[in-house]
């Protein structure tokens, strides 16, 4: 589904943020990318959004170059890029209206994709008024009901309490389990990287030095329980050393 053909990025002249990265990912692959600061992760996750132009390679997607922004690609940031004066379905409904799709079937959409999320009750609260964790449902379910085909996360977890954390994590593995899509999200949390990437992007000076195969544990609500899930955590810790 996407291909990145020798990817190089870089802001003015300045060192390239990436360089040369070549990347893979199938429709349903679950990717999380690691790494630490500056290496480059959330630029690739902006190239990716078409929200930045390549200084050199491609990214190409169902075997299109991405020259702008794509309507099916979803993109949650870590604040969850709401407008905190309109309402959870206020915030859901714009992209829709946008289509000119009638009323009822946004009402339809949105109903359908609130109650899968859990957040039903939160319809017609203004995001102001929201916790943390109800702004990335809700960041969630707008792009959700768009139809989004690719869904990319830039460390939505971040400035979230433990327990509010792990239970957004469970809520976007369970996500992956009712939705076909790609997804890949961007994190600096070892245990987050492994809880919710079917396959491990490690990055290292805007070079992906280590993809790791994590079948065995993906998708798994008690992984984190196991010797096994700790241990794919030290080995992850360690190709970032």
């Amino acid at each position: 589904m996407i291909n990145i053909n020798h990817l190089t990025y870089q802001y003015l002249d300045n060192q390239p943020v990436l360089s040369n990265l070549n990347l893979k990912l199938a429709r349903n692959d679950k990717i999380s990318i690691i790494g630490r600061s500056g290496c480059g992760k959330t630029t690739l996750l902006l190239l990716l959004a078409g929200l930045l132009k390549p200084t050199d390679g491609e990214i190409e997607i169902d075997g299109e170059p991405l020259h702008d922004v794509r309507s099916k690609t979803g993109i949650i940031f870590q604040t969850g890029g709401l407008f905190p004066w309109k309402t959870v379905y206020g915030n859901c409904a714009l992209g829709l209206k946008a289509r000119n799709i009638s009323k009822k079937h946004i009402d339809l959409k949105i109903n359908q994709v609130l109650d899968q999320l859990e957040i039903s009750h939160l319809k017609n609260k203004y995001i102001k008024d929201l916790s943390g964790g109800e702004k990335q449902r809700a960041a969630i379910a707008r792009t959700l009901v768009l139809d989004s085909d690719i869904l990319l996360f830039d460390e939505p977890s971040s400035s979230l309490d433990a327990f509010t954390k792990e239970n957004f994590q469970d809520l976007l593995l369970n996500i992956y389990k009712q939705y076909e899509l790609c997804s890949v999200i961007v994190t600096h949390d070892i245990e987050e990287a492994v809880y919710l990437g079917q396959k491990i992007i490690v990055m290292k000076d805007g070079q992906i030095v280590e993809e790791i195969n994590n079948d065995s544990l993906f998708g798994d609500k008690d992984a984190r329980k196991s010797i096994a899930f700790y241990e794919k955590c030290i080995e992850v810790r360690k190709r970032l050393e």
